[in-house]
């Protein structure tokens, strides 16, 4: 029997003025149980939450620069590394699924729990030519013509390990009066989709992008969706239409559009990313003479499409709404490294409010926990520091003066501790084998 013991811990998950004693024993807790008030001197005691969760990947989504795809063994131990122990992949996980397995077979440290939806479903070519949002991508997608279609859709991720559906409606637009980039399933699709999965107890997660898409959505009776809206502020009055609704951020997925030199090296300068991420996308930033924004002229919308997409993020954040994801997959979007800087672009000039913090990691942790096993089928009542419970958490040195995107000083997976050095050779002895670490799909 393995144990270990946490002494006179905060727990902000669970109250955030009390002080905890904890026992683990076989990978479980055994013992949770508060010993004190957190003040004076006590406000420095070590914080633990549960593990972080990815609300939003795409492990077959290239995010390196040079569009090469990192072989799914770095991308799980650069979760693992960032104290990320659940990954939400939104499509295209069958292609490297035999890969991840393999890796996670042959492991020292236990990989993070996946859940993934098999391939998303879009909509077809119109009578304009625009074709739905995600052929544009590397990764196949089910396209749905008509409601026939979903049967099929539905027993195919259903073969490959898919739990959930990945349901693409959006046209691209991201600003008023911004022309459509692609087609969108027709309301009698969406509609058919939404009865049959909600009838089958299949979640499914929406890619919406504007207040118009989302209120459609929700009235034919979506609630989760990948991306907060870009094109408005949400008033009160949306929220009210919208209750129960909820919200993935992003922002990392769509900033690197927008970034100048210096701040791609700020961003990736952080401890962790040439410990875990290709080095070549350190040059390559070196090198960018202007952002993509202003080359493919959409610096002004990209810029304005972040900015409400914070302020909405923020505003689900304070009515319990708000899941942490990052779109990682996407250029400059990097597994693991990028959901704690995700952290800091929400935070943005807040970062130093306790409230701010403790609300931001609650739902990368227990609020991200409970999607997860909502879209892998799971109990999601149960607290994830709770006794019986894995004892899988991270912690950190409390105080105000650090960013979110700090490492976590340790990551407990199922009770066993991660060595960060370990994992920083591994990926290294994988980035010098004969792949160099990546794969070809």
């Amino acid at each position: 029997m393995t144990t270990h013991e946490l002494r006179r811990v905060a727990i902000p998950a669970l109250d955030p003025g009390l002080l905890y004693d904890v026992d683990v024993e076989d990978g479980v807790f055994t013992r949770i149980e508060p010993v004190g008030e957190r003040t004076g001197a006590s406000g420095e005691a070590a914080e633990l939450w549960p593990g972080y969760v990815e609300a939003h990947a795409h492990l077959a989504l290239p995010a390196n620069f040079d569009d090469s795809l990192d072989d799914p063994r770095i991308s799980a131990l650069s979760y693992l590394y960032h104290g990320v122990t659940h990954v939400a992949d939104l499509f295209g996980y069958p292609l490297l699924k035999s890969r991840w397995e393999a890796g996670q077979a042959e492991s020292a440290v236990p990989y993070p729990e996946l859940v993934h939806c098999g391939y998303a479903a879009t909509a077809t070519r119109d009578a304009m030519g625009l074709t739905g949002h995600g052929v544009e991508f590397p990764s196949p997608v089910f396209q749905l013509g008509m409601e026939e279609d979903l049967a099929d859709v539905l027993h195919a991720n259903r073969r490959r390990g898919g739990t959930f559906l990945k349901v693409m409606f959006t046209d691209g637009t991201e600003q008023p009066e911004m022309a459509a980039r692609f087609s969108r399933l027709s309301p009698k699709v969406l509609e058919h989709t939404e009865r049959v999965t909600r009838e089958q107890g299949v979640p499914a997660v929406l890619d919406c992008n504007t207040r118009e898409e989302v209120l459609e959505a929700y009235r034919i009776g979506f609630r989760l969706f990948a991306h907060p809206v870009r094109d408005f502020e949400l008033t009160d009055e949306d929220w009210q239409q919208l209750d129960g609704a909820r919200f993935v951020s992003t922002l990392s997925g769509l900033r690197p559009m927008v970034m100048e030199r210096e701040e791609f090296r700020a961003e990736y300068g952080r401890p962790g990313f040439l410990d875990t991420q290709d080095p070549a996308n350190l040059d390559f930033v070196a090198g960018v003479e202007e952002p993509y924004g202003i080359q493919y002229k959409c610096q002004d919308t990209r810029t304005a499409a972040l900015h409400a997409m914070r302020l909405n993020n923020l505003a689900a954040l304070r009515r319990g709404r708000l899941l942490v994801g990052t779109d990682c997959g996407n250029t400059g979007a990097f597994h693991g490294y990028s959901l704690l800087g995700e952290l800091d672009l929400l935070a943005g000039d807040e970062a130093d409010d306790p409230e701010l913090r403790d609300g931001l990691r609650h739902a990368a942790t227990v609020d991200n926990l409970r999607f997860f096993r909502e879209l892998a089928g799971q109990d999601s009542v149960t607290h994830p520091l709770s006794i019986g419970a894995p004892a899988t958490y991270n912690l950190f040195t409390a105080g105000t003066g650090t960013p979110l995107s700090t490492l976590p000083d340790t990551t407990v997976v199922h009770g066993v501790a991660i060595d960060r050095t370990a994992i920083a050779r591994e990926i290294r002895t994988i980035r010098e084998s004969a792949s160099e670490g990546k794969v070809v799909l």
